[in-house]
């Protein structure tokens, strides 16, 4: 499907169109919501500000300048960078991407009682990484973005997204034991 297209028809006042485009997107950004937060309210209540922020921000697509599902992407992280920094805004950011594990430790962020536990495993090896490594890593493995989009995303060149990624991947393979790590790079499979 191009998504380009369907996203120019949406520009043309195609509200078809632009359905197409939620069908297409809705779990892949509700997704992207939520595990960044573990929290489904939020994962909901943030998917639905996504999707009304790109319609009301559509006359702003430019395809030439990447594809529309880097373009939405990049509209979930600066909305979900809003959102924290309006719930934790004496928390420290390291830079304008969202560092959820920074803020959860503020007592801000309520996570779903069944995910606490692979929160609790999984944070202290995720801390570990650089807050680029964290969001690469998510937005490779638990999205399955290409890196040409993850580059679109975070503003970093495909080459560094991919050395970023294969850095943060080995260092967690040596630092997790052994079924953690399965279970971390089958988190997104086991979970939707």
């Amino acid at each position: 499907m191009d998504y380009n297209s369907l996203a120019r028809k949406s520009q043309n006042g195609d509200r078809e169109a632009f359905g197409k485009l939620y069908e297409t997107f809705a779990k892949r950004i509700y997704a992207y919501v939520y595990y960044r937060s573990y929290h489904r309210e939020s994962a909901e209540d943030l998917t639905g500000t996504i999707f009304l922020k790109a319609l009301e921000k559509l006359h702003t697509f430019r395809p030439q300048e990447g594809g529309f599902q880097a373009w939405l992407y990049g509209i979930a992280r600066n909305t979900l960078t809003d959102h924290y920094r309006q719930r934790a805004k004496s928390a420290s950011l390291e830079s304008s991407a969202v560092d959820v594990w920074d803020i959860a430790d503020t007592g801000t962020m309520e996570l779903d009682v069944q995910n606490r536990d692979n929160w609790e495993r999984l944070k202290p090896f995720l801390a570990g990484l650089s807050l680029d490594q964290r969001e690469i890593i998510l937005l490779r493995l638990w999205d399955g973005l290409p890196y040409r989009e993850i580059a679109a995303i975070t503003g970093k060149s495909q080459d560094a997204c991919k050395m970023s990624y294969s850095r943060a991947l080995a260092f967690l393979r040596q630092a997790m034991p052994l079924s953690l790590f399965i279970a971390f790079l089958l988190e997104k499979a086991t979970s939707t």
